[in-house]
């Protein structure tokens, strides 16, 4: 661009503008080599902002661009994560192994092969309905309390997580798997056996608009080494799904965690 540059300004101003007015734009009477080095760091000097200038643009518009189709590529490849995961085993072979557990103890433990079963339901909803992006809010909903049912289990009386529901439910969809990430990091990274310190999950179902909110505090004396699909990605998901219409925060100080989200059923 600069040579091209020096070569047009000659062009225009030293040989057509001169033929025009009989006027050259530098002085004539210094030697050729000096002529042509004026001339090329001029160029140099005026081309030099205008190609910095268009090619941070440039960049700028092309990043943009790329943008989501970057978050896509990145969901793309959670997605094949949790492709190859699923493949490791035959899901048939494992429904068809818990129902005959089930089968075995539902005349002699039936709390027992309640639980299986409510395991089995919650298994076939994570393989076989949440291929798609949206899911109807609720069996998103149902599987949550589903799986709160299992710490409860685990914790027994001193499990201190509360759920409350707040609107009316009927046919409205939700990004699949989205409210779950929620929940689990709540009941990972949080402490959920303490009574004075209790942690709560509430949502909100207004007309077209869902709100989550959790709260917990922070169970410091636990390193986790699989962090799970993450934040950030989460984010992404969000933002390839929702655009703009929704709000993600967390607040977090030195003992507590809370996090929000709005979106748009």
């Amino acid at each position: 661009m600069i040579f091209l540059f020096a070569g047009i300004r000659f062009l225009l101003e030293e040989i057509i503008l001169y033929n025009i007015i009989g006027m050259h734009n530098y002085v004539m009477n210094i030697p050729v080599s000096q002529f042509i080095n004026t001339y090329l760091f001029d160029s140099f000097y005026y081309t030099l902002r205008v190609c910095l200038v268009s090619a941070v643009i440039c960049l700028f518009f092309r990043y943009n661009e790329n943008k989501e189709e970057i978050h896509n590529l990145q969901i793309e490849q959670e997605k094949a994560k949790l492709s190859v995961l699923k493949s490791q085993i035959s899901p048939h072979f494992l429904f068809n192994t818990l129902n005959n557990f089930y089968e075995e103890l539902y005349d002699d433990k039936p709390e027992t092969a309640s639980d299986i079963m409510k395991l089995s339901k919650l298994l076939r909803y994570v393989t076989y309905e949440t291929n798609e992006d949206f899911a109807f809010l609720n069996k998103e909903i149902t599987f949550i309390e589903d799986y709160l049912y299992f710490f409860k289990r685990r914790y027994e009386d001193n499990f201190h997580v509360s759920l409350h529901i707040d609107g009316f439910v009927h046919s409205q969809k939700v990004a699949s798997l989205i409210l779950i990430h929620f929940v689990e990091n709540l009941c990972k990274h949080g402490i959920i056996n303490d009574k004075n310190r209790p942690a709560s999950i509430s949502l909100l179902i207004n007309e077209n608009t869902l709100e989550l909110r959790t709260k917990n505090h922070i169970n410091t004396s636990v390193k986790y080494t699989e962090p799970g699909i993450g934040t950030e990605n989460i984010k992404q998901r969000l933002e390839v799904i929702y655009k703009d219409n929704f709000i993600l925060e967390h607040q977090k100080d030195s003992d507590q965690f809370e996090a929000f989200l709005k979106l748009t059923l």
